[in-house]
């Protein structure tokens, strides 16, 4: 497993693109980040500041917070994600350039539903894959994110059909609706996308996915979703989040 600290971290989304579905929604918004100083009183209060400066930007070891490998199943092969990886699954949904997305909710929502990586201080992330579906485990922690679960529930209410156009892809139609979950932490919600293209031969192709977030103070679970085999189980994606919650 990995953890990053902010200085590596580049405008990331928040978690990989699976499926020009969560290309739409989790498009990540940059962020600034802030902060101040304050002169000295003394030699001792200096020395006191810069102690303290240190210990909060010490690295958060977020690792023993990620599932084991049987949670996601025997036939699951599990590995960690390094920013790299995180940037390359998602490199459609860090560029929204080109993209014509109607009605202008669903725009709106492209910017507002996810935070990116820049906007926190630190990761941890694995996949795991198995013979039908792709799941992504992300924990993050710090940085000022305000309501990132707020985000992705009022993606789903403000936006239920989506048409998505681009030079590379064509159309696209997205549908989404909102999926319970148990009410885990300081707020839960969680998403599913059904991202319909035309093949080249002219075949429709279906791509579903499941995103999932829970809020813990200063913390994050995100959890992805996405099917090999055209369906995603929405019954067991409520406790294997409230399991990564738990854990």
């Amino acid at each position: 497993m990995i953890t990053l600290r902010r200085a590596r971290l580049s405008r990331t989304p928040l978690v990989p693109a699976t499926g020009l579905s969560t290309a739409l929604v989790l498009a990540g918004c940059g962020s600034t980040e802030e902060g101040s100083a304050s002169p000295a009183s003394s030699d001792s209060s200096s020395a006191a500041s810069t102690s303290e400066s240190e210990e909060s930007a010490a690295p958060v070891d977020l690792t023993a917070g990620l599932l084991p490998a049987d949670a996601f199943g025997a036939d699951a092969t599990v590995a960690p994600l390094s920013e790299e990886e995180l940037a390359a699954g998602a490199a459609l949904a860090a560029d929204t350039e080109g993209l014509t997305i109607t009605p202008e909710s669903c725009a709106a929502a492209v910017q507002d539903s996810q935070p990116g990586l820049e906007d926190f201080d630190d990761f941890a992330a694995q996949s795991a894959q198995s013979a039908s579906s792709i799941v992504v485990q992300l924990l993050t922690s710090g940085g000022s994110v305000e309501d990132p679960v707020g985000d992705l529930a009022s993606a789903a209410e403000t936006c239920p059909e989506a048409t998505i156009t681009s030079p590379e892809i064509g159309t696209a139609t997205v549908s989404f609706t909102a999926v319970d979950v148990p009410d885990l932490g300081d707020g839960s919600a969680a998403v599913s996308y059904t991202t319909t293209v035309t093949g080249p031969d002219g075949t429709a192709i279906s791509i579903p996915a499941l995103v999932g977030i829970v809020s813990d103070g200063d913390r994050l679970l995100t959890l992805t979703s996405t099917s090999l085999g055209g369906t995603v189980d929405e019954a067991s994606f409520g406790p294997l989040l409230q399991q990564a919650y738990e854990y």
